[in-house]
């Protein structure tokens, strides 16, 4: 399993859940996934998180819309539970979980193909407002708010 992690929302750093995963992770890159980002509000959480939607097909360079991340090295996989359950993934109830971890390719900010991991939301979409230019930092600047 590759040890890469596509990060969007409160895993980045200095947002809320960054230091779940601080200790344990390497910044390697940043880039962009094919896909929209949604602003979450849920009852299930004290604070508004993203929800990664992938572009299906993944499309064109141009027109797709496109998802912020940062790409993270998952340096001690004992981390890889932990994630599953702040992301609400459970591997034995995939139907049933919010989010599902799932491969994906990335775009480095210097143009390359970067095989990795990311988190897909697959609760409801409708009702929720897609964060502005596919970047969490539109709407949270780190640290502020708590988020």
């Amino acid at each position: 399993m590759t040890p890469l992690l596509a990060v969007y929302g409160t895993l980045r750093r200095g947002y809320r859940n960054w230091p779940l995963i601080a200790a344990a992770s390497t910044l390697v890159d940043t880039g962009t996934l094919p896909g929209r980002l949604l602003h979450i509000s849920s009852p299930m959480r004290r604070y508004p998180y993203p929800g990664y939607v992938p572009s299906d097909p993944p499309g064109d360079a141009g027109g797709t819309p496109r998802v912020v991340v940062e790409l993270v090295s998952i340096d001690d996989a004992a981390l890889w539970p932990r994630l599953d359950a702040l992301e609400r993934y459970d591997p034995s109830d995939v139907a049933g979980s919010e989010y599902v971890r799932v491969e994906a390719v990335a775009a480095s900010v210097t143009g390359r193909a970067v095989r990795c991991w990311t988190y897909r939301y697959q609760g409801p979409a409708d009702g929720y407002d897609e964060v502005p230019d596919g970047d969490w930092a539109a709407l949270y600047r780190p640290g502020v708010g708590g988020h």
